[in-house]
């Protein structure tokens, strides 16, 4: 028997490419995803059935039993069969019953096969939730795997879930969330649907964060690379939470992943020479993650010298925008980059410590240890 497959081409993929930066990227990297469809509906529906709550790998081994004793998987066949014969092929005593009833319902012509294709996506899920054993999640997937619908997306499905956030670093799939995804594939949800699988299984590789944690005399750090530059230099205990983790993860479409990389060694060695007193500026690979805006303040705070602070207003004046000191602070507050992009070098026009991502006591610390230099200068 052949094989068959789920079937796509050049206008699904460039309708999906054109529609979502990285979902395009995924599909660069993955090509063309063959999965396996059951053309023959009530085999589906067996073939779903046999697989609720069990593996994979299980699944694999009951359908190949199922199958050799049913020999050709129909409604007739089904019934030809005892309760007990259709156990011995490894289904439990209520999947037996699920499957008898809808080839009881089939035969009987109380739910017709042949009138789902002229329905609806909404009026199939509707229609197929009327048999026994089989939900919201179960009907889409056999609109997408056996009827080869071209939009189906599913929110309750863990692999779909997983996919979504691994690809766009979301913590959480909210509904509000999940529809405005389902919204941007459409019309062409169940093709993305196999590049979200293909990504939740590790088959295509998602950019992330090499993340290590470094203890200060300030206070805990962790230092964040990704593709050879230093993301991140962030307090653990700040006082705005993980929000910076939460953007960079949303702007570089990334996850976190504990490991340490050439990068956020190197950061930490030269941490150890600033806190040792011997490193007065930093020599690492930068990525600043944010707006033009922000990226401009950033480079202004470099310019800082070491032992020295400036004020909210001078960094105003020195982007060209003097009446955005209020921007200027924000951009200071999301800076991801502590220490190694001298936010703590920033007061207020009274000479006022204001607020720090790590906490007064840390901004206090640091701009004491650079003012040493004078003193011992």
């Amino acid at each position: 028997m052949t094989t068959a497959y789920f079937e796509y081409g050049e206008k699904e993929i460039n309708y999906l490419k054109a529609r979502d930066r990285r979902l395009a990227e995924v599909m660069e990297k993955a090509g063309m995803i063959k999965r396996k469809i059951i053309p023959d509906f009530f085999a589906a529906l067996v073939h779903s059935i046999a697989g609720q709550q069990i593996s994979t790998k299980a699944h694999r081994t009951v359908w190949g039993r199922v199958k050799a004793a049913l020999g050709e998987v129909t409604p007739e066949n089904v019934l030809k069969l005892t309760p007990e014969e259709l156990q011995g092929a490894g289904l439990s005593f209520r999947k037996v019953a699920y499957i008898r009833s809808a080839a009881q319902k089939i035969i009987s012509g109380e739910f017709s096969v042949e009138r789902l294709y002229g329905m609806s996506d909404s009026e199939v899920e509707a229609s197929l939730s009327q048999l026994e054993g089989v939900g919201r999640w179960s009907a889409q997937m056999l609109m997408l795997f056996s009827m080869c619908r071209p939009d189906i997306l599913s929110f309750q499905d863990l692999g779909i879930q997983r996919g979504l956030r691994m690809l766009y670093g979301h913590e959480k799939i909210t509904p509000d969330l999940f529809e405005k995804y389902r919204k941007r594939y459409s019309p062409y949800c169940s093709v993305a649907s196999l590049y979200l699988w293909a990504v939740a299984g590790g088959e295509v590789e998602i950019p992330h964060i090499c993340v290590q944690h470094y203890t200060s005399p300030a206070g805990e750090l962790l230092l964040g690379s990704i593709d050879g530059r230093l993301c991140m230099c962030d307090w653990a205990e700040s006082i705005h939470g993980d929000a910076a983790g939460k953007r960079l993860q949303r702007l570089l479409h990334a996850d976190f992943k504990e490991k340490k990389s050439a990068v956020t060694e190197m950061a930490a060695r030269q941490l150890d020479e600033y806190f040792a007193g011997i490193r007065h500026s930093f020599e690492l690979p930068l990525l600043f993650a944010g707006t033009d805006f922000q990226k401009k303040v950033w480079n202004e705070l470099l310019n800082i010298p070491y032992g020295e602070t400036a004020s909210y207003a001078a960094i105003a004046e020195r982007t060209g925008m003097p009446k955005a000191v209020r921007a200027v602070a924000n951009a200071n507050g999301a800076n991801a980059l502590s220490i190694i992009v001298p936010c703590h070098r920033v007061i207020g026009s009274n000479s006022t410590l204001t607020g720090y991502g790590g906490g007064l006591p840390a901004k206090k610390f640091l701009l004491e240890l650079e003012h040493k230099k004078d003193r011992q200068e």
